[in-house]
């Protein structure tokens, strides 16, 4: 699929497959909500995707939401995870996270 000419939406939605997938077999997913009861279902996909290296807008234009959401959902990420008013990256914390 990834050699199939894609519009900038197929391919997002072509990553947030291929991130489920992955999670699927990775415990990333279970381990993160089981260790951080308080995130919500939507919480918990955009922390999906920015492990995966997504940006905000990137995350916006797959989940059709705003930037200025997703920007809340990653403040409240960081608040729910503990890193909130800390100098450490949540992307860099979440592909650490094990």
């Amino acid at each position: 699929m990834r050699q199939a000419p894609l519009n900038e939406r197929q391919e997002g939605c072509l990553d947030i497959i291929e991130s489920t997938l992955n999670d699927i077999v990775s415990p990333f997913l279970h381990k993160l909500s089981l260790e951080f009861l308080n995130l919500t279902p939507s919480e918990i996909k955009v922390a999906s995707l920015v492990k995966f290296g997504k940006t905000t807008k990137e995350i916006a234009h797959v989940l059709n939401l705003s930037g200025k959401t997703i920007e809340f959902y990653r403040k409240s990420i960081r608040k729910k995870i503990g890193i909130a008013n800390k100098n450490i990256n949540l992307h860099t914390f979440l592909t650490s996270f094990k």
